[in-house]
């Protein structure tokens, strides 16, 4: 669930209703406010203002604010958390990477998973392990064994990656997607996750696993 919009609305709302409280004030005669007091709540108000504007640009440009909807990567993500991503590396994409990107079967949905197989790779799961062209990969972050549900042997495309989260028993991912959309173009990717902000007892950082 992306709640980047829910800020900024909730902030430009707060701005806006504090704005019109003193304009109001300002034209009334009997309020008992100096107008030079009322002057500098709109001073600080424009200042909020300016804050909340560059909140909104950096949101927008640099940073991305996500709440996990579901259990796919836990434990390393847990359902409810909210991570902040990084959007201006999201196409410098290296193994165990964990990405937030638009879904295949629904571009305005965003998923966060974790990268598993790279561009022109064979990516073959089988005996609860995943194998990069033979090479048995780091399965370190996965909480459990993977039942046979997805086993299989994956083409990934140039340009395109392999994606799975880390909850691999309970994961709508790469291994169960349609055709080729199981493969994620390099465009497609949004941000990088960096770190959980909330709940504060799960906060932590997100870095890639070696």
């Amino acid at each position: 669930m992306n709640i980047s919009l829910i800020i900024r609305i909730t902030v430009l709302a707060v701005v806006f209703v504090l704005y019109v409280a003193v304009s109001v004030l300002l034209m009334k005669e009997k309020t008992g406010i100096k107008k030079a007091a009322a002057k500098t709540i709109l001073k600080g108000l424009c200042l909020i203002g300016v804050v909340a504007a560059a909140i909104i640009v950096v949101f927008n440009a640099v940073l991305m604010l996500n709440q996990i909807p579901s259990s796919s990567m836990e434990t390393t993500v847990m359902a409810g958390d909210l991570v902040i991503s990084t959007r201006l590396d999201s196409k410098d994409i290296e193994r165990y990477d964990i990405m937030v990107f638009r879904t295949p079967d629904d571009p305005d949905t965003y998923y966060i998973k974790r990268v598993i197989g790279l561009p022109g790779e064979t990516i073959t799961v089988e005996n609860g392990h995943v194998y990069a062209d033979g090479v048995l990969l780091n399965d370190n972050f996965v909480n459990e064994e993977m039942d046979g549900s997805g086993d299989g042997i994956y083409e990934v495309p140039e340009g395109c990656y392999f994606m799975m989260g880390d909850n691999r028993n309970h994961s709508y991912d790469s291994r169960f997607w349609n055709g080729e959309d199981r493969y994620i173009p390099l465009e497609d990717f949004v941000a990088k996750a960096k770190v959980v902000v909330y709940p504060l007892n799960h906060f932590g950082s997100l870095g890639k696993e070696e």
